[in-house]
């Protein structure tokens, strides 16, 4: 069965999560994604794990093939604008001006294929004071205010995800399917340009537009007292979590299961307001009852009364969720040096065109003859390539 993207030809031209995010999330629904890299080190995070095949490598470059290719030589330019002739799309995460001193810049792209469409990520984008600067995961989180909204001020801490990079990699993906949706109306390709810190900070719309209503600066607490979200321990300090939100069937099935039931008469718990001014006192009171019993036992009676509740997983936890297992997940790829390889499957699922993982992370280079065969490139050219440490 064919992907939803089947047909569609698109050059990665980028390294560590934004760009290879962005075109696996492309290349699981069907496109054809030919990743460049550096001949010899390749992709950094090839060089995080044994083998040049690092675990966070694989999570970012399946169904992807790989071209070794040294884009500071004439040659190697010249593979990729012959491969940019036909090309749907290209994905780049460098520094602002580095393509352009490559000769790989969108202008001259268009040049030879108007119909492109070219995306470029970069860490504060192509102008401003910050331009210049380099931009990583937590740099993002930070700048944008969504580190504020998730640490504890008093006790500042980084994610242990990178989430800054994953979100702008996502936004990368919805601009280049946008911009190839108008093509197919307009017949013409664009410019599509992204950054860690204007997608950050987009996605904290929900806050911002609280701030810019009150102009009371929000902080973590914040969203947990409005939105009714609770984290408790059990005996055993197995953690989980409440999220009340506002309905009052929720409340009233909470007072119940810990044994409460006059509270739904209390004038400080029995409506919203009440709710979050006295958001301390119900951690207060709730604390102790919880670290009485045991957390499945709490979970069990909790979600027999609708109420939204959860364990706080550890990843091994995650995959043994009989929920998880209902996505397929883990699925595992044959790879011919690495054997079996686990990975995470797609988000979306489609009835009719559905995504697929076929064809593990490559190993660095592994399909440049191929690709550069398709191009034209006989052997002896190859060779002299390889001899001039191009490929």
């Amino acid at each position: 069965m064919s992907g939803a993207l089947s047909g569609i030809k698109i050059i990665e031209m980028a390294s560590y999560v934004t760009g290879p995010f962005a075109s696996q999330l492309l290349a699981d629904m069907g496109a054809a994604v030919i990743k460049i890299e550096e001949p010899k080190r390749g992709d950094p995070f090839r060089g995080w794990g044994e083998r040049n095949y690092a675990a966070t490598f694989c999570s970012l470059n399946r169904n992807k093939k790989s071209v070794a290719l040294d884009l500071r030589t004439e040659e190697g330019r010249d593979v990729v604008l012959e491969l940019a002739k036909n090309a749907d799309a290209l994905i780049q995460n460098f520094r602002p001006g580095v393509m352009e001193k490559y000769g790989l810049g969108y202008e001259m792209i268009k040049e030879i294929n108007p119909k492109i469409v070219y995306c470029s990520i970069s860490g504060f984008g192509p102008r401003g004071p910050y331009r210049n600067m380099p931009g990583y995961d937590t740099i993002g989180q930070a700048r944008s205010g969504i580190l504020s909204l998730v640490t504890d001020p008093g006790k500042p801490q980084g994610m242990g995800i990178s989430f800054s990079d994953h979100l702008t990699g996502m936004y990368a993906c919805y601009g280049v399917l946008a911009a190839l949706m108008n093509r197919m109306l307009t017949g013409e390709g664009q410019h599509v340009e992204t950054s860690l810190l204007r997608a950050s900070v987009s996605f904290v719309s929900e806050n911002a537009a609280r701030f810019f209503e009150t102009g009371h600066v929000p902080r973590r607490k914040h969203r947990t007292t409005t939105a009714g979200v609770f984290a408790f321990e059990d005996r055993d300090g197995l953690p989980f979590v409440l999220h009340m939100s506002s309905p009052d069937k929720f409340w009233l099935g909470l007072f119940d299961v810990v044994g409460k039931p006059e509270w739904a008469q209390d004038a400080r718990l029995n409506n919203r307001k009440g709710r979050v001014e006295n958001y301390d006192l119900l951690v207060e009171q709730l604390t102790p009852i919880f670290r009485s019993g045991r957390r499945d036992e709490w979970l069990k009676r909790l979600i027999e009364k609708d109420v939204p509740a959860a364990p706080i997983n550890t990843l091994d936890e995650v995959f043994a969720d009989p929920q998880v297992k209902t996505y397929g997940f883990p699925i595992e790829v044959e790879h011919p040096k690495m054997g079996k390889v686990k990975l995470v499957g797609n988000a979306v699922d489609m009835s009719r065109t559905p995504p697929s993982i076929d064809s593990p992370p490559p190993i660095l280079g592994e399909h440049t003859e191929e690709i550069l065969n398709s191009l034209g490139y006989d052997a002896a050219a190859l060779a002299s390539l390889r001899n001039k440490g191009v490929i």
